[in-house]
């Protein structure tokens, strides 16, 4: 087995064993580092201390220490327009030294192995590849696996803004300095962030779309700002295929706007999704609005007050069942009586102007019939592979074993440029 995937094999096991197996107390930290210690070790075998110094760049690593605080300053001050709270990190020496110890072994497994195999495999087809290597990084499993699981849509719109966004935006531009630079570029962006995250006795104490925002935005930013100054020579250095400097700024400049303009949908995304720009959808499980509302309909709603819901509106409210979509028949003094058009009797609890969501705006016909087979079909494969650990252990072997051939089968076909060693 060729060293660069044999780092691969060993990171998707890592990964796939830090996702499914939890330990509690010490072995919360102890676990986790020795499995980036050895993905460290196998790192450094595969291409020596010379290999990881070979690639090193003052300039860039400097550029990349600026992104950091910049990415720092940014939750700062947001932390100043909102408030400020005491870190949930206890600062005990015990505490202090463990995660240390958890922190440094992940930096250097994550770091050291990003850029092994991106300046193996990612010169040739760059954007696929960090992109690739972006979402392997990211808590794209965790977020998958949420679908799966009785997680409120709520939950998922948050992990997916406050969580997974911020850690793929972040990630991209770890993989990109590693690409550039090696190691040493991406530690200098990333250990400082962590740093700051682990061991400030006060962060700042955001809402979750907040998060997402800077989260996203600030290595968004950092990246379009290295992506334009960057020096043909060092990427040509780096392996990449620059013919002529026109003609890269010119390929760089459409990939700016289309990274700016996949940031903004991202976001408008989730922000619709989760209500924040007052207007939201609601795909239709039941049958109980027929036949204005059928299942598999996508009902748009908007925030409104309660004192401009007329009586024969549609809203949305919150009830111990879940999200309820029912029309409303009644108006008392301080609540509202609601009934399924299809249902033969009201609604046995009266709706409170705190429990209501939103009210109908318009309907888009049969189009959640999409996320509901979606969501059947990958249910069904993640139940086949969690009903018994022999499936789970087995898929995960045979999907590391397929993926780290696809790379090798990938790169033995493409012009090679170069090895870091």
């Amino acid at each position: 087995m060729r060293r660069p995937v044999l780092v691969l094999f060993v990171l998707l096991l890592v990964k796939a064993y830090l996702t499914i197996y939890k330990p509690g107390g010490l072995l919360a930290y102890l676990i986790p580092s020795a499995c980036w210690t050895i993905l460290t070790l196998i790192t450094i075998w595969s291409c020596g201390f010379e290999g990881i110094m070979s690639s090193f760049n003052r300039i860039l690593s400097g550029v990349a220490l600026l992104a950091a605080f910049f990415h720092i300053t940014l939750i700062f001050d947001a932390g100043l327009l909102a408030k400020f709270g005491r870190s949930p990190v206890e600062f005990t020496p015990t505490n202090i030294a463990l995660n240390s110890l958890m922190i440094a072994t992940s930096l250097m497994g994550v770091e050291f192995s990003r850029a092994y195999i991106l300046r193996t495999y990612g010169r040739r087809k760059p954007i696929p590849s960090l992109v690739l290597m972006s979402l392997l990084y990211s808590p794209t499993i965790s977020f998958i696996s949420m679908f799966f699981y009785s997680t409120k849509p709520l939950e998922i719109v948050e992990f997916l803004g406050s969580k997974f966004l911020p850690a793929l935006a972040m990630n991209m531009l770890a993989c990109y300095l590693a690409l550039l630079a090696g190691p040493i570029a991406s530690l200098a962006y990333t250990a400082p962030l962590q740093a700051y995250q682990w061991f400030s006795p006060i962060l700042p104490d955001l809402s979750w779309s907040f998060e997402s925002l800077i989260g996203v935005l600030a290595p968004t930013i950092s990246l379009i700002a290295i992506d334009y100054s960057i020096p043909t020579s060092l990427l040509r250095r780096a392996g990449l295929n620059v013919k002529t400097e026109g003609k890269w700024m010119k390929e760089n400049s459409k990939s700016s706007i289309g990274l700016i303009l996949t940031v903004v949908i991202f976001l408008l995304a989730v922000w619709f999704s989760a209500g924040l720009l007052g207007v939201f959808p609601s795909v239709i499980m039941s049958g109980s609005m027929q036949p204005a509302l059928n299942v598999g309909d996508i009902a748009i709603l908007i925030k409104v007050p309660a004192n401009k819901i007329l009586l024969g509106d549609v809203i949305q409210y919150v009830s111990r069942e879940g999200a309820v979509l029912h029309r409303v028949v009644t108006i008392k003094q301080g609540y509202f009586i609601t009934k399924g058009d299809a249902n033969n009797v009201i609604d046995y609890a009266p709706v409170y102007p705190s429990q209501i969501k939103g009210k109908l705006l318009f309907i888009i016909p049969k189009l959640g019939w999409i996320s509901i087979y979606i969501k059947i079909m990958i249910f069904s494969i993640i139940r086949f592979i969690y009903c018994n650990p022999i499936n789970l252990i087995g898929f995960t072997i045979i999907f590391s074993f397929i993926f780290s051939y696809f790379i090798y089968n990938y790169s033995m076909k493409k012009k090679k440029f170069g090895k870091w060693r």
